[in-house]
């Protein structure tokens, strides 16, 4: 009879409520094919693979803190994806359906270097 008794509450403890869950906040997104989102340093970052453009979004309000254009050095490359890791954005430029490059940035939109991906 113990052991049921602590299994219901560690399961009550580990488990979240329905009234946790949920949405939380939402709002429009500051470009029209957001490919890509990341979040770190208290900003939520989206890269748009059809303009190019990096955005640090207030996650409180939707507004655009900040942003910048994302370089690329293969033709036909767009960005597919984003992270934030270790301070830094790494986004994938897509050269194909096997490879491609991830740029860092940081988060002031400088370029700090990139490094070549396999799928």
């Amino acid at each position: 009879m113990k052991a049921f008794a602590v299994s219901a509450i560690l399961a009550a403890l580990l488990i979240p409520s329905a009234a946790v869950a949920g949405v939380i906040q939402t709002f429009d997104a500051p470009d029209t094919g957001i490919t890509g989102l990341g979040y770190g340093s208290g900003s939520l970052w989206a890269v748009d693979g059809t303009t190019h453009y990096c955005y640090e979004i207030d996650p409180a309000d939707g507004s655009v803190l900040s942003s910048f254009y994302v370089e690329n050095q293969g033709t036909g490359s767009h960005p597919t994806g984003m992270a934030y890791f270790g301070s830094q954005l790494h986004i994938v430029m897509n050269l194909g359906s096997s490879y491609g490059f991830v740029y860092r940035y940081s988060t002031s939109g400088s370029y700090e270097s990139m490094y070549s991906v396999y799928c």
